[in-house]
């Protein structure tokens, strides 16, 4: 409850943006249309990479890019589901992202010196039943975020205790983000690292911020184009899926996820506490920590189904995920043109119980922050003018360095 956080951060917003509704297009051009900014081809089976303009922005400058396997007749949701030359491809993209950043004429035209960058994914397939913000076919995409310092530099930080609003809270910090930090530790405490990547607890990080959550130190920014980065997020998506499957078995008895709007009952404590016992991998602060986590589970009746599903507020507040649910993002603290040497890289994975789908990413000197991209002040000419820029700029860019070129 000491966490520092941003509880609301505005974000600037586009003057007219679409609705925002579902995706139930049969292709994603039916879907994004006019907002694809460009396309990239990443092997011979219809594999791209479409790179698009948000309708609601994360920040003046950013940009999301699209997976999309087969020519969109396979929906990828995990870094699993990708073929490895797209995924490089698309961490290729990721690092050019950063390069541009760092670029002393980007920062100077755009004022981004000490920008907070923060580049993710959101692994979610089974949230249907609980966020109607994110669409329904869960196609893998990566925001690239960059937020200029007079975007953050006035925000309001408090404790995490001080946010009485208990959805803004859990959105903020799950409730599991320590304790999956610690099973994903001990998941992988002898599973093999890249060299120059070593496990970082949080007192690896700057003493003014930082996410919370599983992380890897990577030796730069220059891993993510690797092919050995590319494995390593599989890795640990492979990792984590495990993981969940027999904690998963050990709470309910099943380690199959459940249909939407359904949940497995649990085990009697104690049957809980001898399955948890079998698990070798566990340090005894994991099993002490899943012990209280079962304690504070219960049954859902079919009435509370019911009325969390007529209510999504309740079902973000009192309903768990229906499987495993976890961001996936490299972090590094701002960095100013006056600081010499590079700065730290972490890749953080964020692992999600109840809270809202997605990241609240750590920005300046707060471990998580909520952005308001829809209550926002519009965008002034001057910023749609700089952000149109921006983008143009970093695609010519991509035009010149196309990613398949260094798949």
């Amino acid at each position: 409850m000491t966490l520092p956080v941003i509880p609301g951060l505005p974000m600037p917003r586009l003057a007219a943006p679409p609705p925002d509704v579902r995706n139930l297009s049969p292709h994603y051009r039916d879907h994004y249309g006019p907002h694809i900014l460009r396309e990239y081809p990443t092997g011979g089976s219809g594999d791209r990479i479409a790179v698009i303009d948000k309708a609601f922005p994360h920040s003046v400058y950013d940009m999301m890019l699209l997976a999309t396997v087969g020519d969109d007749r396979v929906i990828a949701s995990s870094v699993s589901d990708v073929p490895e030359a797209m995924l490089t491809a698309l961490l290729t993209i990721c690092e050019q992202f950063v390069r541009y950043i760092h670029a002393s004429s980007t920062r100077r035209r755009f004022g981004l010196d000490g920008a907070q960058l923060m580049i993710g994914t959101n692994y979610d397939p089974s949230t249907t039943d609980r966020d109607n913000g994110q669409w329904w076919d869960k196609r893998m995409h990566w925001h690239l975020n960059c937020w200029p310092a007079a975007a953050y530099r006035d925000a309001s930080i408090v404790p995490l205790g001080e946010v009485d609003d208990v959805n803004k809270r859990r959105a903020l910090v799950d409730p599991i983000a320590h304790l999956a930090a610690q099973v994903m530790c001990d998941a992988f405490r002898t599973q093999p690292l890249p060299a120059g990547c070593h496990l970082a607890g949080d007192t690896d990080l700057p003493s003014d911020g930082g996410p919370v959550g599983f992380k890897i130190a990577l030796p730069s920014w220059d891993f993510l184009p690797d092919a050995a980065c590319a494995r390593l997020l599989v890795h640990l998506h492979d990792v984590a899926t495990g993981a969940y499957a027999r904690l998963r078995e050990s709470f309910t008895g099943s380690p199959a996820t459940s249909p939407p709007w359904t949940r497995p009952g649990l085990l009697p404590p104690d049957q809980v506490a001898t399955n948890l016992d079998e698990l070798a991998w566990l340090s005894e602060p994991g099993r002490q920590g899943l012990l209280m986590l079962r304690s504070l589970l219960r049954d859902v009746t079919s009435y509370e189904m019911n009325l969390m599903r007529a209510d999504m507020d309740l079902a973000n507040r009192c309903l768990t995920l229906a499987g495993l649910d976890y961001h996936l993002g490299f972090w590094s603290p701002p960095q100013s043109s006056s600081r010499r040497g590079r700065p730290p890289v972490y890749l953080v994975m964020q692992f999600k119980l109840l809270s809202a789908i997605g990241s609240s990413p750590a920005i300046g000197g707060g471990v998580a922050s909520i952005l308001d991209r829809y209550c926002g002040p519009i965008m002034s000419a001057q910023q749609t003018r700089l952000r149109r820029q921006f983008q143009d700029d970093f695609l010519g860019v991509l035009d010149c360095e196309p990613p398949e070129a260094t798949a």
